[in-house]
This record gives C-alpha cells, sequence and structure tokens, in this order.
C-alpha cells in the first residue's frame, strides 16, 4: 500500500474521488514527514475528509510506508462553537462503518486490518466518539490508549482536557483524558482563527513539554479554515498544504462548487427597523416551492425577534415551517431541533417542495454542513460573513442564490464591534451592483480584505512552564490554581460561566400541593436530596455567562447576548440590591458538600446550579430569560442516556416523560413510606416496581424530547430482578448528625433505579453504541467507579486479587507492546499493574469485600479483590464498610505503595527499572498521588502481609502520608513529560478498568 492508493481508498469509503487537493496533503504530509500546520480550502471543498486522510496515513504508518509516528492513533477535530460537528460525527462513523464492511482485496480492507493490529482488537478498526453536552463527555469516552479513534468536540471539551482540567471531569479521570488528548494525536481545529487563544497556547504547551522519552508521537495541530488571515511563517517547520485553483477547476464536483452562483445585495436599515426589514426580505425569498431560507443574527435577542416576526403579527409566513436554531440550550432538547434543521437544509438532501426558514445565530457559522437556497443576514466582520456565504448554494446545485447582507448602523454594534463597521463600509463600496461571493470569487477577494474587516484577535496570556506544572497537579488541585478559560478564548474574551440545570419537585405550597398561595422553597437539605436522587447531567444542562444569570434571577434582562462563548456584553445592567422577592434563589452544593439556597450576587464563576423549573427561562429552542413558562425536567432522560434508568416516584413523574399520571401511585408510595418491616417493605417495594413497568408499558407515546424507545428501554430496566427502590435518606441522617436542618426528611421520595445492560468497553465508540438518539439497544460505558472505595471493589461476582493481578498486568502488557514502550518502561508499567491493588490484603479492607465480616475474611483460602456485591447496593455497601472498621477515607493505593516500596528494599539486586516511576504508577491508579495522596487518620496498629512471587513482605500500620511525594511527581514530570507521566499512568489504570468492567 502506498500514497496512490489513497485514490481507492476514498472510492471504497465515500464513492467518489478526492479533490485533487486532498491527494496531494497526503502525498505531501509523507514526504515531509509532518503534518501541514494550515489547511487553507474555500468552503465546500471537503475539509472533513482530512478525518479520511488522518486515517489513511494511520494505516501508512502502521504498515512501514510513512514514517514511524507519522500517523496519529487518536484524531481530533474541534470546533469553537456549541453545536458540534454532527456531520463530521456521520463522516467518522461512515468510515468506520466502510472499514467494518471491506472485503479482502480492497485498500480499505487493508487499512482496517491495519488498524485493528494497532489494539490487538478483531472486532472493530476504528472508533467513532462524539463528546456530548455543554462542555462535558461520557466520563469515559475511550477506555484505552492504543484504539484507533476519531473524536469531535468543541474548544472548552478538548483544551481544558489537555490541560488536565477537564470541565465536568472528576479529579480522578483528569490525567487519562489529558494523556488521550496529548499524546500520540492529530488535532485539527476547523475555523483555528476563531480559537486563537487555543491554538497559541498549544503551541507554547508543545515547546514546554516534550513525551520523547517515551519513544511516542507527541500531539500535532491543523488550522482548517476557508478564511485564514494567518500563515505558518512564523515556525520554520511549519508548512501549508498547497490547493492548486486549476486542478480544482478542472475537476467537475469542484469547479461546481468553486463557481457555485451567489449574488450579495447590501441593504442599509436602522436599529429599529432591521428586524422588520429582515423579515420582509424572508418573505420575498421564501414563495418558490422548495425555498429552504436562512436568517442569521448577532444576538440571541435579535434572532428571537426575527423568529417571532415571522410566526406571529402581520408578517407570519404562511405554509412555511420556521424553525429557530441557536447553541444555548440543553443538549437533549437541541437534538430533535438540529435533526430537522438537517433533514431541510443539510446538504446532500432530498428535493423537495417544502418550504421553510430557519432563524439562527452564530452557531451555524462552523460545524454544521448547511445548504441553504438563499440568506438574509445581519452585517458581521468579513470573516463571519465569509463562513455564512458558505451555507448557500454549498454544492452549485442551484442556478442562482441571493444573498442579503442588512446593516443596522449602529454606533456601538455588539459582538463584531468596529470590524462590523468597517465591513460594512467595504460591502457599501464594493457591492452597489451586487457582488459575487462564491468561494473563489471570495478566495481572489481575500487579497483586499485589511485586517480591520477581521474579527480582532483576543489578548493572549503568557503560558509559562509553571503553569503547566500547577495544571498537572491535579489531585490535590494547588489552591493558587491559574484559571484555564483565558489560555482557551483569551483574555478579554473569556466569559466567565455558569452551568443550569432545572428541577421540579424543588416547591412546595403551604398546605399541600392543590392550596393556594406562593410556593415556597424546600429547606436546602431536603432539595439536596432531590437533585442528589438523580444526579445532574449535562445533558440537561446549558452554560450561561455569569453576569446572564446574575441578570436573570435578578429579574433584570440581557439584549445583547451572543451565541459564541466569548462575548457576552452585561456591562451596562444595572444589579438591583437583594431585597424583598423580586430575586429567585438557585440551589448551589457548597465545597463542604452541603446544599444552600443563594441569591444572584452569591454566584461564583464555575458554579453549577439547580433552580426550580416553575422559574422558567427556558423555551423549546433555548435560554430565553423573559420566559415564565415552567421548564420540562428532563433529568430522569438524561440519566438514561447515559446509561443509568431511573424513575423518580414522586407525586408527578407524568409530567416529566410526557405520559399520563401513574394511577395510585401516592397510595403505593405512602404504604411503602409506612412499611416498617423488611417483608412488608420488600412487598410494597415490589408493588411499586411493578405499577411503573405496567404504567410505561400502557401510556402510549410521550412528548418530546422523550422517544418511545426511550420509554422502551426505562420499563425493560426495571424487569430485571436487579431493580430496586432507594432514596436519599442516608444523607439526610448524616445532615442531622451534623446539627444541620431535618425538615426535609418527614416525606421520603421512593427512586425507582433500574438494572442496566452490561457494560462493555469494547462497544465504546462503534456502531453498536448508543448514538445521539435511544437508549433502547444499549449504552455508554460508564467505566468504573473510583470515587469510594466499596466502589472500586464491587462486581456481580467475587473475584480473588490474584487472579484479578494477574488479569491487569496481562492487559497492561499488552497496551503497552501495542503502544512501543521502550522495553524498561514496558516492564515497570507492567510491574505496577501486577502490584497496584496488594494493599487490598489490610485485614480491614477483605472484612468490608466480605460483607462487613471480619471472621469471614480471616477463614478465607486467599484475599479478594472485588466483594461481588452488585453496584447499585449502595447502602450494602456502606453497612459493610462500616461494620469493616475501615478509616473513612483510606485509600488502599497507600498501603499497595507501601507494600511495593518495601518489597523493593529487600531486594539483593536492584530493580531493574525506574523505582520512582514504579511507585508513582502504584500510588496513582485511582488518580490521586499527582502530588498527594488524600491524608486518612488511621489508627490500625495491625500490619500489612503480602507475597510479591516468592518474597513475603510486612509493612506495619498506619502508614504515614509523605510531602516528599510532590518532588517525586516533579522529577518524573520533568522525566517523561507532563502528558507522558499522564500516559503511563493511563496504561495502568486502563487496564484496570477494562478488566473490571470484563468481570474479573
Amino acid at each position: 500500500m502506498n500514497v496512490t492508493d489513497f485514490e481507492k481508498f476514498m472510492r471504497e469509503v465515500h464513492g467518489h474521488d478526492p479533490f485533487p487537493w486532498q491527494s496531494a496533503v497526503v502525498e505531501q504530509t509523507v514526504e515531509r514527514g509532518t503534518w501541514p500546520a494550515l489547511v487553507d480550502v474555500p468552503t465546500g471543498m471537503g475539509k472533513t475528509s482530512m478525518l479520511d486522510v488522518a486515517v489513511f496515513l494511520l494505516a501508512l504508518s502502521a504498515g512501514g510506508e510513512a514514517p514511524a509516528g507519522l500517523g496519529r492513533r487518536r484524531i481530533f477535530l474541534v470546533v469553537d462553537r456549541r453545536i458540534v460537528v454532527d456531520q463530521a460525527e456521520a463522516h467518522g462513523r461512515h468510515i468506520a462503518d466502510a472499514l467494518e464492511e471491506a472485503v479482502e482485496g480492497e485498500v480499505r480492507f487493508e487499512v482496517a486490518q491495519r488498524l485493528r493490529g494497532l489494539a490487538g482488537d478483531e472486532d472493530h478498526a476504528l472508533r467513532v466518539v462524539k463528546m456530548r453536552g455543554g462542555a462535558t463527555w461520557d466520563a469515559a469516552w475511550l477506555p484505552r490508549p492504543d484504539l484507533p479513534a476519531i473524536i469531535t468536540g468543541t474548544v472548552d471539551q478538548v483544551g481544558s482536557r489537555l490541560f488536565f482540567r477537564g470541565y465536568g471531569v472528576s479529579k480522578g479521570r483528569r490525567p487519562i483524558d489529558a494523556a488521550l488528548v496529548g499524546t500520540d494525536s492529530v488535532v485539527m481545529i476547523d475555523e483555528a482563527h476563531l480559537a486563537q487563544a487555543f491554538t497559541t497556547s498549544l503551541a507554547s504547551a508543545r515547546q514546554a513539554d516534550r513525551t520523547c522519552q517515551l519513544g511516542l508521537p507527541e500531539g500535532s495541530v491543523i488550522h482548517l479554515s476557508a478564511t485564514s488571515a494567518e500563515r505558518p511563517g512564523k515556525d520554520p517547520g511549519a508548512w501549508e498544504a498547497s490547493f492548486d485553483e486549476d486542478a480544482h477547476l478542472r475537476n467537475r464536483t469542484a469547479a461546481q462548487r468553486l463557481t457555485a452562483h451567489k449574488r450579495l445585495t447590501f441593504i442599509k436599515s436602522a436599529e429599529k427597523k432591521i428586524v422588520k426589514d429582515m423579515a420582509a426580505r424572508v418573505g420575498e425569498l421564501v414563495g418558490e416551492p422548495g425555498s429552504r431560507v436562512l436568517a442569521v443574527c448577532n444576538t440571541v435577542a435579535r434572532a428571537r425577534e426575527v423568529y417571532e416576526a415571522l410566526t406571529t403579527g402581520r408578517t407570519k409566513l404562511g405554509e412555511v415551517e420556521v424553525l429557530l436554531l441557536m447553541g444555548r440550550s440543553r443538549p437533549l432538547d437541541r437534538e430533535g431541533i438540529a435533526e430537522r434543521v438537517t433533514e431541510l437544509f443539510g446538504a446532500g438532501r432530498e428535493p423537495g417542495d417544502h418550504k421553510a426558514v430557519l432563524v439562527a445565530t452564530q452557531t451555524i457559522e462552523v460545524g454544521i454542513d448547511l445548504d441553504a437556497t438563499d440568506m438574509v443576514t445581519e452585517t458581521a466582520s468579513w470573516d463571519a460573513l465569509v463562513q455564512r456565504f458558505g451555507r448557500v448554494n454549498r454544492r452549485g446545485d442551484h442556478d442562482s442564490a441571493s444573498i442579503t447582507v442588512v446593516e443596522d448602523r449602529a454606533k456601538k454594534p455588539p459582538v463584531y464591534g468596529p470590524a462590523k463597521v468597517a465591513t460594512a463600509e467595504f460591502l457599501r463600496k464594493i457591492a452597489q451592483n451586487g457582488l459575487d461571493v462564491s468561494p473563489l470569487a471570495l478566495r481572489h477577494l481575500q487579497e483586499d480584505v485589511s485586517r480591520d474587516l477581521i474579527s480582532p484577535r483576543p489578548l493572549l496570556p503568557l503560558l509559562l512552564p509553571a503553569h503547566l506544572d500547577a495544571w498537572a497537579r491535579t489531585n490535590p488541585a494547588p489552591v493558587n490554581d491559574p484559571p484555564l478559560d483565558p489560555y482557551l478564548h483569551g483574555i478579554n474574551k473569556a466569559a466567565a460561566r455558569i452551568t443550569i440545570a432545572w428541577r421540579d419537585g424543588l416547591e412546595i405550597r403551604s398546605g399541600g400541593e392543590n392550596a393556594e398561595g406562593d410556593p415556597e422553597l424546600l429547606p436546602p437539605d431536603h432539595a439536596g436530596a432531590v437533585v442528589e436522587s438523580v444526579p445532574v447531567r449535562s445533558e440537561e444542562c446549558i452554560e450561561v455567562s455569569l453576569m446572564a444569570a446574575r441578570a436573570w434571577l435578578q429579574q433584570g434582562q440581557s439584549e445583547t447576548m451572543a451565541d459564541v462563548d466569548d462575548y457576552d456584553a452585561f456591562d451596562d445592567i444595572p444589579f438591583k440590591a437583594d431585597d424583598g422577592n423580586a430575586n429567585l434563589q438557585a440551589l448551589r452544593r457548597g465545597s463542604d458538600d452541603q446544599w444552600r439556597w443563594i441569591t444572584a450576587r452569591e454566584l461564583r464563576p464555575g458554579d453549577t446550579i439547580v433552580v426550580p423549573c416553575e422559574y422558567g427561562g427556558l423555551d423549546r429552542f433555548g435560554w430565553n430569560p423573559s420566559s415564565k413558562e415552567p421548564v420540562k425536567d428532563i433529568s430522569e432522560l438524561a440519566s438514561l442516556r447515559r446509561g443509568q434508568p431511573i424513575l423518580r416516584l414522586d407525586s408527578d413523574p407524568g409530567n416529566r416523560l410526557g405520559l399520563p399520571p401513574l394511577e395510585g401511585l401516592r397510595e403505593l408510595v405512602a404504604d411503602w413510606r409506612n412499611a416498617e418491616e423488611p417483608e412488608d417493605r420488600d412487598a410494597c417495594q415490589g408493588a411499586l416496581v411493578e405499577a411503573a413497568r405496567q404504567w410505561l408499558g400502557s401510556s402510549g407515546a410521550p412528548e418530546y424530547p422523550w422517544t418511545p424507545e426511550d420509554i422502551e428501554c426505562l420499563r425493560n430496566a426495571f424487569e430485571h430482578s436487579g431493580a430496586l427502590i432507594s432514596t436519599g435518606v442516608e444523607r439526610r441522617r448524616r445532615n442531622r448528625r451534623r446539627g444541620l436542618s431535618a425538615a426535609g426528611s418527614r416525606e421520603l421520595i421512593p427512586v425507582l433505579r433500574g438494572a442496566a445492560p452490561a457494560d462493555d468497553w469494547r462497544t465504546v465508540g462503534t456502531s453498536g453504541e448508543h448514538a445521539g438518539g435511544n437508549a433502547a439497544s444499549s449504552v455508554p460505558w460508564r467505566a468504573v467507579s473510583e470515587e469510594d472505595q466499596a466502589g472500586t471493589s464491587t462486581l456481580n461476582r467475587r473475584v480473588t486479587l490474584a487472579e484479578h493481578l494477574a488479569a491487569v498486568g496481562e492487559r497492561a502488557q499488552q497496551i503497552a507492546t501495542n503502544l512501543g514502550l521502550p522495553e524498561e518502561l514496558r516492564r515497570v508499567v507492567v510491574d505496577a499493574a501486577r502490584w497496584h491493588d496488594l494493599g487490598k490484603v489490610d485485614m480491614r479492607f477483605q472484612a468490608m469485600l466480605f460483607d462487613g465480616s471480619r471472621i469471614a475474611a480471616e477463614l478465607a483460602r486467599e484475599p479478594l479483590a472485588k466483594s461481588g456485591m452488585p453496584p447499585g447496593e449502595r447502602a450494602r455497601r456502606r453497612r459493610a464498610q462500616r461494620l469493616s472498621g475501615l478509616p473513612s477515607g483510606a485509600r488502599h493505593e497507600a498501603w499497595s505503595e507501601a507494600i511495593v516500596t518495601a518489597h523493593l528494599e529487600g531486594l539483593v539486586e536492584p530493580y531493574p527499572g525506574d523505582v520512582e516511576l514504579l511507585r508513582h504508577l502504584v500510588a496513582s491508579h485511582h488518580g490521586h498521588a499527582r502530588p498527594f495522596l488524600p491524608p486518612v487518620d488511621d489508627r490500625g496498629d495491625g500490619a500489612l502481609r503480602a507475597a510479591i512471587g516468592e518474597v513475603a513482605v510486612e509493612v506495619p500500620l498506619p502508614v504515614e502520608l509523605h510531602l516528599a511525594d510532590a518532588d517525586r511527581f516533579a522529577r518524573l514530570n520533568h522525566r517523561y513529560g507532563r502528558w507522558g507521566l499522564a500516559l503511563l499512568e493511563t496504561v495502568v489504570r486502563s487496564a484496570d478498568m477494562t478488566i473490571s468492567s470484563e468481570g474479573s
């Protein structure tokens, strides 16, 4: 196989030849031995096919026809917008499916075989992962570092993980995510000029850190653009992919797209008239059958005004479907709207006479492949307009297409500022008689575009090695932790964010649910228990700026919110004092793990708050602070889509699911609450489960965003014997012991927790995974909980310590070999995997694994690694931990490291490897020890006794915390690189988690 086979590969995968520039970039990359710094091609020329290029080059590297390390296992496509590239994820999925369908003799068959060989995976050649929801994604998005994968995400999602501060990611998970993004990866940033702060930080990080000690490729960055004003000339080793216009004009498909008819008309308006003028122009353009008109606004408020003008009043459009699309919406709400938008406006859609209008914000500029027949847009900066023009007649299928740019002549234009004013003046001069804005014409016009027409660069902070050192300390993080946001978006564009979730059941009325009068908020401990019964998920949340959240809670209203992460102009909003009932309160969990109701003035950057659904603030399109309509609670759907079926059996679950009421629920819950004997409680629980199951099976179709498949999945989960009823009662009892209010414990809320299908890491990123739609068939891999000792040691069967350690050691050997780690490092990694859980020999820990019985633990033939308790039986696990006498917060990793240290000190011959690295890998295998393990008040006076091979080791208790571990951590980061050390940890931890998920 060689570079010329790329054309066959593209024909076999997509059914057509590549464009000339795509073939050229394959040849140039192999010839130079490095990736291009910039791929600057016109819109519609298939930048997304750089995914195909990356997959093909990975196969060439694996076979030796390209330089070793040129191809990268993890291929990232990054977009700086909330609506992540659904088409790119579908493109990647198409590649993966084509590889699975390949037959011997095809180029794609050879590519698939080579990709399978990289990880020894006989079932799947390539995994495709789309980061889901807000700023987070599934916890275990890729279970092993040797798996080839395509991943799509935003700057926040990828950037925060790269720099060890993954938004929405637990501290323990952060080093794994950093390693997966920062090593053996190629990061392609679509329209990189929109993410200059991130790209600059990436370049600084590469200069300050190297992982060459591991013998593995580092991360590479490619800027993808149709409007790039930045050239790669500053770096002497950087090069730009070529684009031969003549060759593309000889290509029929490319020529049709490059010369697609698009005629621009420039219209002057005024701030008070622009909504009316835009609506009128849309009405003129939408007359023909099959018209698909795109109206683009610079702010969320103006987009809503245009939408209202087109759907109500004198300018209402008849027999025309009007949609509103913006990024500030809950991911689960947005799925259906985005799907409908793709059906009506997606490139390559089926032709039809249906007429439609899409009103949108900047969210359509990048990462969504739309093909409108005409457009009406506000003036913006030149680079933003070029992106918008690319969403019209994208494939050149229409004989004519009009683009109307409307200028409101605002003195202080929001979002784009002086660049918008300069662009308006530029268009006024050159578009008096209309202007050709086909991709080829825009490429030639680019030479006349001055810098003042382009969005201003953000102020870029200087990234120092000290910042990287601080971020690498993930657990515990330093007190003076540097803020990450300025390094992703710039100093002047970094907007402090607040995450908001809506829940029902947080308000009550005096005298009962049907009583009249003003509602009252639940006591904070009770409200917290209601929230915790179904953990907050990113799929049910939206992100807004701190200023927007404050204005809303104080009953203010913003009119200038843009739909980009780095702009929110709220400086002119007068904030009210916290007086009277004019201010709404939000529920926030504090650093002491306690829930409190807070006011707007108490909000802090990065907070996640929960508000009652009755507050409003959201409609079906997204963030709408003026809306007073109750918001639907979709927490159970978010949990189901994460593979955790949960149903709160409070007064009105039917309202949340969009189903009729569950008849007789109040009486069944009352019987369950009043049952005192265990037998009676079990009978009442069975009655509740059966009632819920029957209700789900006979209630008809649910309301959006629930689907019939979701309801079926929920019902099936409750058919298993593992379904159980639980509450937040344990937490509230602890709160009462601390002297907190117990007012919320009057009525326990039963929560039905279903038995999800067994986790299987082997389905992650494959076509068998639940992908963006329904959870009826399978669920994402959740990995093994690392939040508490009992959670890391439960499976559905008992597993001996010897069996578990042997299996993890073998898996680590496989992963390290696949990655090509040097022999000395491979030995250290494998030994760490073989010894990582030795600390579980502590007799108190063994008693916990034997259901809290010290006697059973002492009589056992050999120690356990996994207890066999079902993971869902939390109360049983807590009881076992309490009976065992295990100190609160105890970490078996500390005991494992102490045993390994004693073993090494007792060796006659020195250990043939890096002793510091071995000890660190053992201590950090659950994400702690970066740099310290947590302190524990351990008053044990016994000893740890273990055997490593034929050598017996004994370590006295308690094991002390060593402050010198911080110095060791710093030395290891310097020795292997910050991301290199994280990768070595990832090998051990992924071996442990995948073996555990398989039941060993």
